[in-house]
């Protein structure tokens, strides 16, 4: 009778059983659970997680997924994905210049740093396009507010540049430490392309004491101004070579620097960004470019 009665009320039993148990562990752990998967939290996360171990193709991947949802994650991920794209731009584009460079000097690397400079190119492109097609998301975020907050982490070391990047200008291959320079030279892009969006001096970002960064609204806007005249000139015959994306990208920049012309805090910025926009339009209408003069 007895054992009758347990096996007819087993079922009941057992999830009663579990049910105690999931509770002392919740208990006993005192931990909250952390974002729950696939949500803009989680993203981010998933996204210092990456950038900490130098994978900054993931950390775009999770960001790109993150950015412009409702919340603190959704703005924090429109930000920080904005810096890494034109930092990575910045990267690959120093990159591809120096090994182009390195062929023009040596004819016995060609072979080897043609695929490379296609390559680099090729990436250039990819993260230059999708951050000038974003930054009407930028616009939105910014809004009419005072100041923006970028409250993201920066990947280890600094805006150094690569004691190799400049032996392979020199037109010597590389070796094993290749990718050793390909990894600082776009962590140099990363901070270099902080710095510009926010006004901070390049030498006071990372390391341990460095935290979320507030940058005046107007010194944003022009920041996203500057990165978009140097993603157009990454589009110039020498470079890249489109000369539609180059225009286009020229008028956006023109457009964003078009309210800050009369700031005077930003004059001597403006006064460097309108030297350069001219020679951007005398080059692209087939005219000499202009030195410029101390």
């Amino acid at each position: 009778m007895l054992q009758r009665y347990y096996r007819s009320n087993s079922p009941i039993y057992l999830g009663l059983t579990l049910a105690l148990v999931g509770l002392l562990g919740l208990s006993c752990s005192g931990e909250p659970a952390g974002p729950r998967q696939g949500t803009p939290e989680w993203l981010v996360q998933a996204a210092v997680d990456n950038l900490a171990i130098g994978d900054y193709a993931k950390t775009v991947e999770q960001l790109s997924e993150a950015a412009g949802a409702p919340g603190d994650a959704g703005t924090k991920a429109t930000l920080w994905l904005a810096a890494m794209r034109a930092g990575l731009a910045y990267g690959y584009d120093e990159l591809a210049d120096a090994f182009a460079e390195g062929m023009e000097i040596n004819d016995a690397v060609i072979e080897d740093f043609q695929p490379l400079v296609s390559d680099y190119r090729r990436r250039t492109k990819v993260h230059a396009i999708d951050f000038a097609e974003d930054v009407g998301d930028l616009d939105n975020l910014i809004g009419e507010q005072a100041t923006v907050m970028f409250d993201f982490p920066l990947p280890d070391g600094n805006a150094s540049v690569s004691p190799m990047l400049a032996s392979v200008e020199g037109g010597n291959k590389v070796d094993t430490r290749g990718a050793a320079m390909e990894s600082q030279t776009l962590t140099r892009g990363i901070f270099l392309a902080v710095a510009g969006l926010t006004g901070k001096d390049v030498a006071d970002l990372g390391g341990e004491a460095s935290g979320p960064i507030e940058a005046g609204a107007d010194r944003v806007r022009f920041g996203i101004a500057r990165t978009l005249l140097d993603i157009a000139i990454m589009f110039d015959r020498e470079n890249i070579n489109e000369p539609k994306v180059r225009t286009f990208v020229v008028d956006l920049a023109d457009k964003w620097a078009e309210p800050h012309r009369e700031n005077e805090d930003l004059a001597e910025l403006m006064e460097d960004f309108e030297f350069d926009l001219e020679n951007e339009r005398r080059d692209m209408s087939g005219k000499r470019k202009i030195k410029k003069t101390d």
